[in-house]
């Protein structure tokens, strides 16, 4: 996309959230300053005010190094301000008829957020951040402000690599947390015999960024199999099963498991949409699975 065509772009955005002054959004809009930035989109105006003013107070003209930086401090607050109406232009058009619905963030969150969303120079990226900001206004309490810092020091690979992480997740369902857990469905043999699927190298990066762990015994994301019975799972949001016909009960355990920002994380994404029959891949692992358990014991 061109410079041009994304200043146009961005201008109509602020041109619609200027005109949203009541509901949650309007809120929202009204505390980043959103609605202002109208009278603030001539970069020439603001920045010559700026120096005249100087000039008027130190009686000397200011020297071009200073204009050079003054110009480049400009610019740069003006394409964060650009990425943060670009993401809330995607939140409005997705909340059209329901500006009155949800609750405002605290202003602590929103501080936080507008960080990291003027950082959103991707649109998948900035889809993803769209998504965060619906879900908390939603359902206050959803992402934490240290989710928030994750995602805004994730690179635009380590978000790919991420999403593609959630791809090749199962979720089950835990009693004890009362919640539905993803469960990557994850191997080194499986790398190899799809291309979507993440490597060992991939998960490396997953796990230096904060949002995966390698299972270890005693691991929360174990999924057992009671025998002759159906375990439930989804799949893409999708109600399946895992069926166990043995006599003895058996054991998915994953080779990694999300940490709960991972988790907190993965609401933005979609979970188990991969190419591959997860039921018939987890069903292999399952005897890998059990040998495993056997040996150590």
């Amino acid at each position: 996309m061109s410079d041009v065509v994304s200043a146009v772009g961005a201008m109509g955005g602020i041109a619609n959230v200027a005109g949203k002054g009541s509901g949650v959004l309007g809120s929202i809009a009204d505390y980043w300053g959103l609605g202002r930035a109208l009278e603030r989109r001539s970069r020439s105006k603001g920045v010559d005010a700026a120096v005249k003013v100087y000039e008027s107070l130190y009686g000397i003209e200011m020297p071009e190094e200073v204009k050079d930086l003054v110009y480049a401090k400009y610019l740069t607050e003006s394409r964060k301000q650009d990425n943060l109406i670009e993401v809330f232009s995607i939140v409005r058009d997705a909340r059209q008829r329901k500006e009155e619905a949800g609750t405002v963030p605290q202003k602590d969150w929103l501080d936080a957020f507008e960080d990291g969303a003027s950082h959103a120079y991707d649109d998948e990226v900035r889809a993803l951040w769209a998504h965060l900001l619906t879900g908390e206004i939603d359902k206050p309490g959803s992402f934490s402000k240290r989710a928030i810092r994750i995602l805004r020091d994730m690179s635009i690979h380590e978000a790919t690599l991420f999403r593609r992480l959630c791809s090749w997740c199962i979720e089950a369902y835990f009693p004890s947390s009362k919640e539905w857990i993803p469960i990557p469905v994850t191997a080194p043999w499986i790398s190899t015999t799809n291309a979507d699927a993440l490597t060992t190298s991939d998960i490396r990066e997953l796990e230096h960024v904060g949002v995966v762990d390698r299972q270890i015994p005693g691991g929360r994301t174990k999924l057992f199999l009671k025998p002759h019975s159906t375990t439930s799972i989804r799949i893409n949001g999708v109600p399946s099963g895992v069926n166990n016909d043995c006599d003895v009960l058996l054991c998915y355990i994953p080779e990694i498991e999300m940490t709960s920002i991972g988790i907190e994380l993965s609401k933005l994404c979609s979970l188990g949409n991969a190419e591959t029959d997860f039921v018939s891949t987890i069903k292999t692992m399952l005897t890998t699975s059990v040998r495993s358990m056997m040996s150590r014991m």
